[in-house]
């Protein structure tokens, strides 16, 4: 083996700590996307929430 062991150590750990970087900044950007569809569903029970509000008042004139 030409590359001593501390070298291949210190590579493991720089790979290891690339990983968790990564795999962090995908778990943050999930978020920030679950956290978009939400809202999107929000508005979207609003508008049929005001939907059905105006079609039963209009149903009792």
């Amino acid at each position: 083996m030409d590359t001593p062991l501390p070298i291949i150590l210190d590579e493991i750990e720089k790979a290891a700590a690339e990983s968790r970087k990564a795999a962090e900044e995908a778990r943050l950007a999930g978020e920030q996307d679950a956290e978009d569809v939400m809202k999107k569903l929000r508005k979207l029970f609003l508008k049929m929430a005001k939907a059905i509000t105006e079609e039963l008042g209009e149903g009792k004139k």
